[in-house]
């Protein structure tokens, strides 16, 4: 009956994990608020590393908080799931780490097509969101100590 569970539960969690890539290709590249497609002298980059913080800090409160709160919330399911698919990425530096290179790989790739803006912000705060997903399954797999819940997170 375990196995069964067990293999049910990496069947569902590969089908979200493949959903919710398709989630975040379809967020980054595909629905945006503005398509403004950049030409090769305008490809919005902006390389100031916190520049989100600082103007939440200095003024428009919550349009800023709104951006960080949001690209932090778009990575919280990639540390979560990660682990669950994988036990490599039960390491959570390893699992941060793919979050980062996976938000930089997005960051790149709008650059390249022009769509939407290339900010290392959003690398930050992506890599911000994987860690805190990273965090959640870690903390739920300690606190949850039964058989069922643990064939489900393993």
């Amino acid at each position: 009956m375990y196995q069964r569970i067990y293999d049910n539960r990496k069947t569902l969690t590969n089908i979200l994990f493949i959903l919710y890539i398709i989630s975040v290709i379809s967020v980054t590249f595909i629905v945006r608020e503005t398509m403004v497609l950049r030409t090769p002298e305008n490809r919005g980059v902006v390389l100031q590393p916190f520049r989100e913080f600082e103007a939440m800090m200095n003024g428009m409160h919550f349009f800023w908080f709104k951006q960080i709160f949001l690209n932090v919330l778009l990575f919280v399911p990639f540390g979560f799931l990660l682990p669950m698919i994988s036990k490599h990425f039960k390491n959570p530096i390893l699992t941060v780490a793919t979050g980062c290179i996976f938000s930089g790989t997005i960051e790149l790739l709008q650059y390249i097509t022009g769509r939407g803006l290339t900010e290392v912000d959003d690398v930050i705060t992506n890599t911000l969101g994987a860690a805190v997903g990273v965090a959640v399954y870690h903390i739920i797999s300690t606190v949850y100590r039964n058989k069922a819940v643990q064939l489900w997170l393993r």
